[in-house]
């Protein structure tokens, strides 16, 4: 049986800029002055790989005191207290189509789970923000598990397993997701790569896919069953 794994960001859920606000927080208090990371690619990346390709820029935040380790464990728990502040309160709208494609899937008895960047609390505070409930996804990886997107099919796999009560193979897996990261993480694990042109890349950028979608309304249990049979 196909196991489904939604990204959230460009996928399900649209922050209007809420999580790049709380990085540029987080990085004024530490080094004393703003930080513009808009010329730095947030999409399909980890939390902590966004961190790192920052902390690591000397143009954007100059030398810093402190071993890298020590400096992004220390801005990654700042960023992780900043949005659980900031997120109840954030603007938060439903890529449309995407609650209804999850709830729909999982009524046809697919298991559903994440496949995300974020933090594990801060993925299910985006999910419900646009109501999407916590129980709808089990299992998942996230960007606090692995700093690697690649590293998390298998992780999503062997949580599955454990809810399932039986043996995941990361070939079961069907990733859905809005970036090349999302598609280049499904092929490095073997598995289903579905594509949705809901974020920043057209359907040209997102051509890796074994599907590509402009909207989640496309996404069925026909459709699965058809990628993955």
């Amino acid at each position: 049986m196909p196991i489904l794994l939604f990204d959230i960001d460009g996928t399900l859920y649209d922050g209007h800029g809420v999580g790049r606000a709380a990085i540029e927080t987080t990085l004024a208090a530490r080094v004393g002055r703003h930080v513009d990371t808009s010329a730095v690619a947030f999409s399909g990346r980890t939390d902590p790989q966004i961190f790192r390709a920052i902390l690591s820029d000397t143009a954007l935040v100059g030398e810093l005191d402190g071993h890298l380790p020590d400096l992004l464990a220390e801005a990654m728990e700042a960023y992780h207290a900043d949005m659980l502040v900031r997120l109840p309160d954030a603007r938060a709208t439903a890529i449309a189509g995407a609650a209804e494609a999850v709830r729909r899937l999982h009524g046809a008895g697919l298991p559903v789970g994440l496949l995300t960047g974020n933090l594990e609390p801060i993925a299910y505070l985006k999910v419900e923000a646009v109501g999407l409930e916590r129980a709808l996804f089990p299992f998942g990886a996230y960007g606090s598990d692995d700093e690697s997107r690649d590293a998390l099919p298998a992780v999503a796999a062997e949580r599955a397993a454990a809810v399932l009560g039986r043996p995941v193979a990361t070939r079961e897996l069907v990733v859905v997701g809005d970036t090349p990261l999302d598609v280049a993480c499904a092929r490095a694990a073997g598995a289903v790569a579905v594509a949705v042109t809901t974020g920043r890349f057209s359907a040209a950028d997102l051509a890796g896919a074994d599907l590509v979608l402009d909207s989640l309304d496309g996404l069925t249990a026909e459709v699965v069953a058809g990628l993955t049979g």
